[in-house]
This record gives structure tokens, sequence and C-alpha cells, in this order.
């Protein structure tokens, strides 16, 4: 459960404000590509989490309606049980990676959209190899 709660923590800084703004396009995509997995397969998992649920509803409706009180339907009870829990389980674990993936792929298009020009005036140190010296220069990045 440690371990969960620490690689939760290390996803938040990874796909934080901050963190993101610092990246270059390729990271970026990068990392939209990985969130839009995650909605992806959050979208799969939950839709088959709930037609198992559904399906576990429909085996147990039918079994109540049949009356039958044989050793089977026992076997047949307790697995139309487990498809329900197992449905629901799924259903909101899916649901929780799709709002996941939304939300970082949202992130992800609000720094991609607003930093499509960005200016950098940074110090630098240029290298004279006539005179052998350093000398203090500034250096100007542009991305888009």
């Amino acid at each position: 459960m440690f371990t969960l709660l620490i690689f939760s923590a290390n996803a938040q800084n990874t796909y934080s404000t901050r963190n993101l703004q610092q990246l270059s396009s390729e990271e970026l995509f990068l990392y939209r590509q990985k969130s839009a997995n995650l909605q992806r397969r959050g979208e799969i998992v939950a839709l088959t989490g709930g037609v198992v649920g559904l399906l576990g509803i429909l085996a147990g409706v039918i079994l109540t309606d049949n009356n039958t009180s044989d050793e089977d339907s026992d076997f047949l009870v307790a697995t139309s049980a487990a498809m329900i829990t197992a449905g629901s389980i799924a259903t909101i674990v899916g649901f929780s990676f799709y709002m996941t993936g939304s939300s970082r792929i949202n992130r992800i298009n609000k720094i991609q959209f607003t930093n499509s020009l960005r200016l950098e005036l940074n110090p630098g140190i240029l290298y004279s190899s006539h005179n052998h010296e350093f000398h203090p220069g500034l250096t100007l990045k542009m991305s888009f």
C-alpha cells in the first residue's frame, strides 16, 4: 500500500503543471500519448466491468426465478455474486483510470497551446580559441 502511495505521488509530480512547462514538445507529445492510452484502457475496463456486472445481475434474476435448491444452484449463486462484485470493482477502477487520463490530457493541452512560442535569454560563456580566453555572453533560445 505504501508503494502505491509513492507511485501515485511520483505520477502526480510528473504530470504537474510546473514539470510539464519545462518539457519539450516531443516529451509533451509522449506524455500525451501515455495519458491517451490510460484513458482508453479506462474506457475498456469500465465497459467490461459494467457488462460483467449486468450479466451477474441477469444470472441472479434467472436463478431466483427458477427457485431450484440444487447444489449447482449454490455454485451459480456464488458465481453470480462474484460477477456482480468483480464488475462493480472493474467499473470503479476503469472510471478512475479514464478520469485520470482525461485530466492529464487536458493539462497537457493547456500547456501545449499556451506555450506555442517561447523565448529564453540565458547567460552563457563563449570560448575564444584565438585568445584562449572565456568571454561572458548571452544565449537567445526560441522554440515554437
